[in-house]
Order: structure tokens, then C-alpha cells, then sequence
């Protein structure tokens, strides 16, 4: 058994250096010449390349090969699409500094230490009595209210995903003011998928079935193509993690989708591919992660003025925080939105991004213990997933939690479980 893991793992590893790799070869050949002028500067030093792959090496530490419980999915999402890419950065242009390196390995190290060693314990929170059934209740009352609210507020439906930018301003402002601008959001990626989700546990294909073409409806109104994926993902997720825990797939998956780009790119001469997915993906989230700790460096802070603390301080922009950076960038009409560890910084430095580790720390704990042989793993996972990657790469983290319906995720995770559904 244990050869057999120690293989398992060794695989897992070697994936890991596949991809790294391939993503090496596409910035090169691909990325840099096409858009250097976005950023993407090949300025190789020996000394930036080598230190890429010791912090490379180092984060090794924090991922496991198997998914137990949610935080080893964040843990290896973490290190796929924001270490590796950062270190690949580092690695070919010597200008870049090694501060927001070292920066974002300690803070994964803050977030793992609490998960894994921190004192605080979650286990012994009593269940509830029938929180399932108030779930299910309570996610048919929003997606109900969502349904009739679209009908009736006059929004245009479009189905064509190109043309999704045309419509969500102005569907916007006829469907989503004042709170609804959060409910929203909520019903569409949290109470609905919440329904697809039980759906899924319980093999009611009918109802998975309807609940999907309820969510194309909310796409078709929202013009906003996550809404689209998303049960895609979690459908993924359901049957994916039902058969196996092995985190392999993700690895693996990542390295055929930049093989995938590279033939594209070299077979076809198609750049769409390797900008979509390379430069997208993975490389302009850590551009800008370099970008905002450069602004920062030599810029006033936030401190929260633009948020919670909004009340008691001035803010010291005149435009968005994400539109502040792309101004920086040349771009006045960007929205250069990033992850919690450079938003962390934006607003209170390394401060900041302490907060922000501890805060995902205790919340990772909080999720890893509550649902610790109460609940599914790929449950939690399947609701998870969308906060966690905003997370990580495009939101700030109190955005996360109140926006994008990731508090409300570790609600209804704290209602559904017991010890009856976390059979597999």
C-alpha cells in the first residue's frame, strides 16, 4: 500500500514539473514575443531562473497528491495557478522582484500552518436538526424570487456568449440595484448550485437536469459567463471525486490544456488558445500581483478605505482600486482585479497580508473541521470551488465573502451536515 502511494505521489510530482515546464515553453515562445509590450519581458538571468525553481521546490511543502478535506484542494490550486506562474515570471525577466516571491510563499506558509498545525478546532460544533431541509427551503425561495425578478425587471436574454459584455451593463442596472447586487450573485452561484449539488448527492437526474436549465436562464439574463461553467465544474467535481481522491487530475489536466495551446499555437498558428488560457489565466493574475506590490511600494495604502472601513477613512484614489492599477499600466479603462495576497498588500502592506492568511487560515480550518466525516468531500469542494478561485487570483478577500457568497457557502456547509450525508 504505502509503494503504492509513494508512486501515486511521485506521479503527482512529476506532473507538477510537466507543467511548470510547459508553462516555461509557452511564456518564451509564446507569451513573451506576442506580448511583450502588455509586460511580459524575456530578460533571462541565471541567478532569478535558479531562485524560481528553489521557491518552486519549496512549495512542494505545502500540497498533498489526495484531496481529504477542502483545504488540500486550495493548497494545490494555490500552488498551480499562483506560485508556479509567479516563479516562471521571476525566473526569465531580471527585473522583476523577488519580494512579491517570497511574499506569496510565506503567506501560503501562514494559511498552511493554521490549517494544519494552528490550536483552534472547529470539530465539536453541534450539527443541526433537519439543516438540510432549511437549505434546500431557503435556496428555492432565492431562486424562485431570481426567476420572477428577471421576468419581471425587463432585462434583454442573450445566449451568445460573445456578446455577453454588450448586455450585463444594462441588464445590471435593471436587475441588480442595492442589495440585489449581492443576492443576486448569491442565487446564481450559491442557492442554485447548492440545489444542483444535493441534486447530484441524492441521483435525481431530472431535477439536476432542471435546476442546469434554470442556470442557463440566470446566464441568459446575467451575461456573465461564469454563471454558464459553473455547474460544469461542480458536475466535474461530483464525478470526479466520487470514484477517487487523487488530486492528480489537476496537474495533469493543466499540462494537457498548455500542450493543447502549444499545438494550437505552432500547428495552427492559432494564438487565441495561448492567450486565453497562458497569458490569461495564469500569467496576467501574476503580472499584476508584481504590478500592485510595485504600486504600493511607493504609494499610499488603502487600509480598507474603499470597504469595511469606508466610515472612518478617506479614501486617497478617485477611482476603483482595480482601475487605480490599470491606470498605473497605461490602461484608463482597466479593471486590473487581483487575488487576496496583493490586495492584501494594497490595503495594509505585509500587514495586510498577514490579516488576509490568518483570516483564510481559520476559515479553511473552520471548513476542514466541520465537515470532517459529516458531509462529502466533493460537497464541499463543488461549493466551494468559485470563491476559492476568485480567492485566489481576481477577488480581494472580504469581496469574496460578501459578493461573491462565500460566507453564505460556509453557511449552508455548516446547515447540510451530518452524519448520515457524509456517506460517499
Amino acid at each position: 500500500m504505502n509503494l503504492v502511494l509513494s508512486r501515486h505521489r511521485l506521479l503527482f510530482f512529476f506532473f507538477l514539473l510537466v507543467f511548470r515546464c510547459l508553462l516555461e515553453v509557452s511564456y518564451v515562445n509564446v507569451i513573451s514575443p506576442k506580448y511583450s509590450y502588455a509586460g511580459f519581458e524575456l530578460n533571462f538571468g541565471i541567478v532569478n531562473y535558479t531562485i524560481s525553481w528553489l521557491a518552486f521546490f519549496v512549495a512542494f511543502l505545502f500540497v498533498e497528491d489526495r484531496v481529504h478535506k477542502v483545504s488540500d484542494y486550495f493548497f494545490v490550486i494555490a500552488f498551480l495557478s499562483v506560485i508556479v506562474p509567479l516563479a516562471v515570471l521571476y525566473g526569465y525577466d531580471v527585473d522583476r522582484s523577488f519580494f512579491p516571491l517570497i511574499t506569496v510563499l510565506c503567506s501560503i506558509f501562514i494559511v498552511n500552518f493554521v490549517v494544519r498545525i494552528g490550536g483552534v478546532s472547529f470539530k465539536k460544533l453541534p450539527t443541526i436538526k433537519h439543516g438540510l431541509k432549511y437549505v434546500v427551503v431557503i435556496s428555492i425561495a432565492f431562486v424562485a424570487f431570481l426567476v420572477v425578478w428577471y421576468f419581471v425587471s425587463g432585462v434583454n436574454y442573450n445566449l451568445d456568449l460573445k456578446k455577453v459584455y454588450e448586455y450585463r451593463r444594462e441588464n445590471s442596472d435593471l436587475a441588480a440595484g442595492g442589495v440585489l447586487a449581492y443576492t443576486n450573485i448569491w442565487t446564481f452561484k450559491i442557492f442554485n448550485m447548492v440545489l444542483f449539488a444535493i441534486a447530484l448527492y441524492f441521483k435525481r437526474y431530472f431535477l439536476v437536469f432542471l435546476v442546469f436549465l434554470v442556470q442557463v436562464y440566470f446566464f441568459a439574463a446575467s451575461a456573465n459567463k461564469g454563471v454558464l461553467f459553473t455547474p460544469i465544474m461542480i458536475l466535474g467535481v461530483w464525478f470526479y471525486l466520487k470514484r477517487t481522491n487523487s488530486l492528480l487530475v489537476l496537474p495533469l489536466a493543466f499540462s494537457a490544456l498548455m500542450l493543447l495551446t502549444l499545438f494550437t499555437f505552432y500547428a495552427l498558428g492559432d494564438l487565441w488558445g495561448s492567450s486565453l488560457f497562458s497569458r490569461r489565466v495564469f500569467f496576467v493574475p501574476a503580472h499584476f500581483t508584481y504590478v500592485y506590490f510595485d504600486f504600493f511600494n511607493s504609494n499610499p495604502n488603502v487600509y480598507w478605505s474603499n470597504s469595511v472601513l469606508s466610515s472612518f477613512l478617506n479614501y486617497p484614489y478617485d477611482i476603483s482600486l482595480a482601475h487605480v492599477i490599470g491606470r498605473s499600466l497605461g490602461e484608463e479603462e482597466m479593471s486590473a482585479n487581483n487575488g487576496f495576497i496583493a490586495s492584501g498588500y494594497a490595503h495594509a502592506g505585509l500587514f495586510g497580508v498577514f490579516l488576509y492568511s490568518l483570516i483564510i487560515g481559520i476559515t479553511l480550518r473552520f471548513m476542514d473541521d466541520i465537515t470532517y466525516k459529516l458531509i462529502p468531500v466533493w460537497f464541499a469542494v463543488a461549493l466551494s470551488i468559485i470563491p476559492l478561485k476568485n480567492l485566489l487570483t481576481s477577488s480581494d478577500l472580504f469581496t469574496t465573502m460578501l459578493t461573491h457568497g462565500f460566507i453564505v457557502a460556509l453557511i449552508i456547509i455548516f446547515f447540510a451536515r451530518s452524519r448520515r450525508n457524509a456517506e460517499n
